[in-house]
């Protein structure tokens, strides 16, 4: 298999937090919560999504600077229950809302046994694997969710009217915690993005074009489709699943809907705020916490121990967040990949904030 990062540079954690806090700063973002949003961004990138991490910054940091982020803007409590709880991020930035809405919901979980959270008027919060994960880290089990900008065409459309409405469920076990990350079409936009930077074409089935045909031409894409693509493919499944993300982030949350939102992460669209929903719950609300990872662990090996199909030679059979899993043991070892577009457009937004670049593009 190709390495598609062998020609791009490589970078410790420490490398890229520095330059990536200091942006955040000039953006009027407080050190405290420039470093935790730095942590964020930077996971998506140690856990091998590359289209949700340093790539997002100098849009995020353009929005900020640009007045269409508050960076001191207050996560307030609408609503509370001593199992739920309703946000108003104030169109702050949604990687800080979302860290401190899930840190409410997890201590909430841990007194009443289960916690349901909303956040209306927020901002792109990055990967939702990260809240997911920040419950499973404490013996609890995690879900997030997130509407976005519309991009996905709605089953039999042409129109984009949904976002990508990606969910993660984390739980803990006897090892790495049990992760599913993934959006409610069939690929992310960042992936798009990806392909246009590294100029390769796309699979058929991912995008369609202006006139709502397929396409595998990444600049022409103008849509994406639901997870599964045509109804053929139970595209419609997708479809439901955007839907049921939308009702949580939006008609609960009391926030805008998909096709209401604007272009979160990109430099100048305005935004009508993104939604969030969380959930956290405590496992031993419904059974011995180490019998419930004994017996996880046991089913996870059995599928991890499963022959592999004749069609799949030299794979093996994963879970998921596995790929995440190993890409961050690699990273961490061998540094963060970073593609050169991307530290160019990291260079013009630190010259635009006066910060020193402390690596060289070569």
């Amino acid at each position: 298999m190709t390495d598609i990062w062998a020609s791009e540079p490589r970078f410790q954690e420490h490398e890229l937090a520095a330059v990536m806090q200091q942006l955040f700063e000039a953006g009027g973002v407080g050190a405290g919560d420039a470093v935790e949003a730095t942590s964020a961004l930077l996971q998506a990138d140690l856990r091998g999504i590359e289209s949700h991490g340093v790539a997002r910054l100098p849009g995020y940091i353009r929005r900020l600077r640009g007045g269409l982020i508050d960076p001191d803007a207050r996560l307030d409590v609408l609503r509370e229950t001593p199992s739920t709880i309703a946000f108003d991020a104030n169109n702050g930035l949604g990687l800080i809302a979302g860290r401190r809405a899930m840190e409410r919901c997890i201590a909430k979980a841990q007194e009443t046994g289960i916690c349901m959270a909303t956040v209306r008027r927020s901002n792109h919060f990055g990967i939702a694997g990260t809240y997911a994960l920040m419950a499973a880290q404490q013996g609890l089990g995690g879900m997030a969710m997130t509407n976005s900008s519309a991009i996905v065409v709605p089953m039999f459309s042409k129109e984009p009217m949904l976002g990508t409405n990606p969910l993660a469920f984390a739980v803990p076990t006897g090892g790495l915690p049990f992760c599913l990350d993934m959006s409610t079409s069939t690929v992310a936009f960042g992936k798009i993005e990806m392909a246009r930077r590294a100029g390769i074409p796309i699979p058929a089935g991912w995008g369609l074009d202006a006139d709502g045909r397929s396409t595998t031409d990444p600049n022409a894409v103008q849509g994406l489709t639901p997870l599964g693509g045509p109804r053929e493919m139970s595209g419609h499944k997708g479809y439901g699943l955007g839907l049921m993300v939308e009702i949580f982030c939006s008609h609960l949350a009391s926030n805008a809907w998909s096709h209401e939102i604007g272009a979160s992460y990109v430099s100048d669209a305005p935004t009508s705020g993104t939604g969030h929903a969380f959930i956290a719950w405590r496992i031993d609300a419904f059974r011995d916490l180490d019998e419930f990872k004994a017996d996880l662990d046991a089913m996870l090996a059995t599928l991890r121990g499963n022959d592999v199909s004749d069609d799949y030679p030299g794979e093996q059979v994963l879970i998921p967040g596995d790929p995440e899993s190993e890409a961050e043991r690699y990273n961490r070892e061998h540094g963060i990949p970073v593609r050169r577009t991307v530290l160019r457009q990291m260079a013009e937004v630190a010259a635009e904030c006066g910060v020193e670049m402390p690596f060289t593009l070569e």
